[in-house]
This record gives structure tokens, C-alpha cells and sequence, in this order.
């Protein structure tokens, strides 16, 4: 049986690994702004993991779960298209630099987004709905400082310097 507690679950490890991968990003990267930046967005990952964690036994009580096995697998495939809703999969040897590297977190961002649009439709408690909006608006902030820094760096502004994760 496929329950709402395991969609908290993917939303929890989607947020811890954002977190693990920009901390990691935050050892390798030279510049102030941008590790000022990581920084920022690991401690929001682990602020929204914790939200979800808070809401699992809530939203996923015994008299609300509801078999999703049949539904969901091709919803989220249709909705996520070949998105893998994980950094797992990203081979970040091949990255070498701090643009292709924040290119590649702005695509974990938006497909975050994506998933909690997703998770929007199973919520009944509007202060719960309410959080999850919340942390989709903090979601799209980060695509956007993200954005910032690749043009930043696209304009000099910020020198670009090679790592290896």
C-alpha cells in the first residue's frame, strides 16, 4: 500500500539530499557570495525536511490513508516526465564548474517545485496547505538567487573557478 506518509518520505529525502550536495558544494566552492548562498539554501533544506517530519503523523493518520499504489506511480511518472526527483543520479565528476553546477541545482529546485505542486492535492488541512506554500514560494526564492548567481558569474561579476565535488 502506497500511502501519503510516502510521499512525506520523498519530500524528506529530496530535502536532506539538497542539503548533503550544497553543504558538500559549500567545502569546494571558492567565492563568498556563492558560499553564502549554498549556505543559505542547506540550512532552508533542513528547515523544510524538518517541517515535513513535523507533519508525517498528522497528515499520514490511519483514518486518512488511502491506497495510492495504482494512481500514483503514473501520476508522478506523467507529472515528472523523466525527472528523477533526486541528486542521486546527478554524476557531479562530470561538473566542473560553479555555473554548470548551480544549472544543475536550479533543475533539483524546479522539479522539487513540482513534487510539492503534486503533494498539494492530497492536503485537506489548510494550515498544512498553507506550509507546503510556503515552502513552494522558499523553493522557487532559491531557483531565483540561483539565477542571480548564474548571471553574476555569466557577467563577470563573480569569478568562476573550477572544483571537483
Amino acid at each position: 500500500m502506497f500511502t501519503p506518509n510516502d510521499l512525506i518520505d520523498i519530500a524528506v529525502k529530496m530535502e536532506k539530499n539538497g542539503q548533503t550536495i550544497y553543504l558538500a558544494s559549500v567545502e569546494k566552492v571558492k567565492d563568498k557570495k556563492l558560499t553564502s548562498l549554498l549556505q543559505w539554501m542547506a540550512d532552508e533544506e533542513a528547515a523544510h525536511r524538518d517541517w515535513f517530519l513535523e507533519r508525517k503523523d498528522e497528515w499520514g493518520s490511519a483514518s486518512e490513508q488511502t491506497d495510492l499504489e495504482t494512481m500514483l506511480p503514473d501520476v508522478i511518472r506523467e507529472m515528472m516526465g523523466n525527472k528523477t526527483l533526486s541528486l542521486d543520479e546527478v554524476d557531479f565528476s562530470r561538473i566542473r564548474s560553479a555555473s554548470a553546477l548551480l544549472e544543475t541545482f536550479m533543475e533539483f529546485e524546479n522539479d522539487t517545485i513540482l513534487f510539492y505542486e503534486f503533494l498539494q492535492a492530497f492536503i485537506q488541512d489548510p494550515r498544512t496547505l498553507a506550509g507546503l506554500e510556503k515552502i513552494i514560494q522558499e523553493e522557487k526564492n532559491h531557483v531565483e538567487k540561483l539565477e542571480e548567481m548564474v548571471q553574476a558569474i555569466s557577467s563577470k561579476k563573480v569569478r568562476e573557478q573550477p572544483f571537483d565535488l
